[in-house]
């Protein structure tokens, strides 16, 4: 007996003792071509994050973790056109001078029209970098013989990176225009699939679609959709142009790729973080706001209210279906009876109606992704499924993420983009596919080496 547990013991302690070893496959390209990779896509391929893009931002993003991986097993050069300050620019929708550009934002306390202490994004600055004020041609990166690699454009849809004059200022009133692609344009009206070529590219990723819908989204669905080339939702016809014009490009170059399909947008922050029914008001207001809405029908309680709406010019309350964005003032919903006495307007909300039109559009524009993909034998990463396990919380390198505004760890202080956490989960996604599809042993990156939103 003594003798067993002896035996017993000394088995404990060897397993105890010896750390077991696993074997890490050497780095391999497998079959894929990447002697030459260029990325392709709006905001989320740039590294927009926290309102803005910046050099930063572009480092951090996923096109530059996947080629970095290239590097490691002999891929090429990947320039990008970083931008020169480390304030962000993003163009200001609201000012009047259209060369204002607003900062990136950081997280800061500060007290509300209430005077409550409170955790709230900030702009860094009064105004952002210079880098996209297209009034200053010395503002132009390009010249003669530059080769880019990254063309990740924040805001461009999927008809824009085929059409000439994306880069001419002429067209800004009509929304053709883009001072991202203008500081490193080749030409004012050079198409910029055109300068992708230049790059003679051998393998791609393309993520484009979610500017198409997100627009319309963000401006609580107030904008024009089809029939028009500055649609704030693309028709399907203006969609596949684009969509089919990028990948007969690219097959026609010889060149391999995967492109990622678009999520619901509207699980982003930016749609969830306000709730419909914040209208928070005691027995007295309740009182109130039922005799000053009694002709429309509307009742108040003591305690937590839907917000009402002007919808198309009718007052009513918001439904439990429906969203309130984060464009929305909070000091306006806290101090000056946005919600209550002051109906908030269209262009902060989304109603049942707009909800369910993008929703159907974005189907839309996956299903022309699918069979134009298809069609080519292109690989489809399923980024929609992707955000769907993110909205239900996922771990990671022992870490807990979701789509929780700020402590949720993907999203950055927008509610729209990813943190360069959440870049490097999508470059693991990429890189994954990349394996799977080309007989590649890519190493994945450890996500806890990158952060999320930053706390004070």
């Amino acid at each position: 007996m003594e003798k067993k547990i002896f035996y017993s013991v000394l088995s404990i302690v060897t397993i105890i003792g010896c750390k077991p070893t696993f074997e890490v496959p050497e780095a391999s390209k497998g079959n894929a071509p990447i002697s030459s990779y260029v990325s392709i896509g709006s905001s989320y391929t740039a590294g927009f994050a926290d309102g803005a893009l910046s050099k930063e931002g572009q480092a951090a993003s996923f096109p530059k973790l996947i080629a970095e991986r290239f590097s490691e097993v002999g891929g090429g050069n990947f320039n990008i056109p970083y931008l020169t300050g480390s304030k962000g620019a993003y163009p200001d929708p609201l000012a009047s001078n259209i060369f204002h550009t607003l900062s990136r934002l950081s997280l800061k306390v500060v007290f509300n029209c209430k005077g409550e202490e409170m955790l709230l994004p900030q702009r860094i600055s009064d105004i952002g970098d210079d880098d996209i004020k297209f009034d200053d041609p010395a503002h132009r990166i390009y010249t003669s013989g530059n080769i880019y690699h990254h063309f990740g454009i924040p805001g461009m849809k999927s008809f824009h990176a085929v059409l000439p004059g994306y880069a001419y200022d002429a067209y800004f009133e009509v929304d053709l225009f883009n001072p991202y692609f203008w500081r490193f344009a080749s030409g004012i009206y050079t198409p910029l699939m055109q300068d992708v070529m230049t790059a003679k590219p051998s393998f791609y990723t393309l993520e484009i679609g979610m500017s198409d819908v997100m627009n319309y989204a963000i401006d609580g669905g107030i904008g024009k959709k089809d029939g028009t080339l500055k649609p704030d939702l693309t028709s399907s016809d203006l969609f596949k142009l684009g969509i089919k014009t990028i990948l007969d490009s690219m097959q026609n170059k010889g060149a391999k790729g995967i492109i990622a399909n678009i999520p619901d947008v509207l699980d982003f922050p930016y749609f969830r973080r306000i709730q419909y029914n914040s209208l928070e008001i005691d027995a007295t207001k309740a009182v109130e706001l039922n005799s000053m809405y009694a002709s429309d029908g509307l009742t108040f309680s003591a305690g937590k209210n839907p917000f009402v709406i002007k919808d198309n010019g009718k007052i009513r309350q918001l439904k439990s279906t429906e969203l309130i964005t984060l464009k929305t003032p909070v000091d306006s919903l806290k101090c000056a009876n946005w919600g209550g006495a002051v109906p908030i307007e269209d262009i902060y909300i989304l109603t049942e109606d707009e909800i369910a039109l993008i929703g159907t559009y974005t189907g839309i524009y996956n299903n022309l992704i699918i069979a134009e993909a298809q069609a080519r034998g292109i690989s489809i990463l399923d980024l929609k499924d992707f955000f769907q396990q993110l909205k239900s919380g996922i771990t990671v390198s022992g870490i807990d993420l979701s789509t929780e505004f700020v402590k949720g760890g993907f999203f950055s202080l927008d509610g729209l983009h990813p943190t360069p956490r959440g870049q490097a989960m999508i470059a693991n996604e990429f890189i994954t596919m990349i394996n799977k599809e080309y007989s590649a042993t890519l190493a994945l990156y450890d996500i806890s080496g990158f952060q999320g939103a930053v706390f004070p």
